[in-house]
């Protein structure tokens, strides 16, 4: 065999070793974060240089585009409130009082990171559009049915799901500590 030959063969299995590399420890989206609060984390570094180079690649391969802390925190949650993996074919209860910042939203995503495909054209739920009771309580149901009554996002079956908490402008209060926060709980119902 030539010597360029081996040249060329380590070149190509260096390549594909080193992108696979980089593929494998960006893809698990935005967990891992050095805040964490329940089944919530979060990085206060997203959208800023302060980060590492490879939560950089996690964040620009999640597509998430993502502002600095002081104008939006990104939340991301792969489990309920029991630790447990969130399951498409279960009915969650995503509920808290109304968040500390000046607009907020929670979208599902399906375990690849895309929007979840539904019928009901339904991803995301926020701050204006979910009723709070008497008690300025919050509820959703997260589920693959309906439910007769309430706010509802649709879960597929068969399949999991994770949920992004974004919360833009969020307050003082919040900003002085964000592991203490009041932050939405996700409670399994039944399957």
């Amino acid at each position: 065999m030539k010597s360029w030959h081996r040249y060329a063969i380590a070149l190509a299995g260096g390549l594909a070793l080193g992108l696979g590399a980089a593929w494998w420890l960006t893809g698990g989206g935005l967990q891992g974060g050095q805040i964490v609060n329940g089944p919530w984390t979060t990085s206060l570094g997203y959208g800023t240089k302060a980060t590492g180079a490879i939560t950089r690649a996690a964040v620009a391969r999640a597509g998430l585009l993502a502002l600095p802390a002081k104008e939006t925190v990104y939340w991301s949650s792969k489990t309920d409130a029991a630790g447990a993996p969130l399951d498409g074919n279960c009915r969650y209860s995503l509920s808290g009082k109304l968040l500390d910042a000046r607009w907020w939203s929670v979208t599902i995503y399906d375990a690849a990171g895309y929007l979840v495909a539904n019928d009901a054209n339904i991803w995301s739920v926020n701050g204006a559009n979910v009723a709070t009771d008497d008690q300025g309580v919050w509820r959703v149901t997260i589920a693959p049915t309906r439910p007769i009554e309430g706010a509802w996002l649709p879960g597929i079956k068969d399949q999991s799901f994770h949920l992004t908490l974004r919360m833009y402008n969020p307050g003082p209060a919040f900003r002085a500590d964000p592991e203490k926060a009041s932050l939405p709980a996700i409670v399994k119902e039944g399957c």
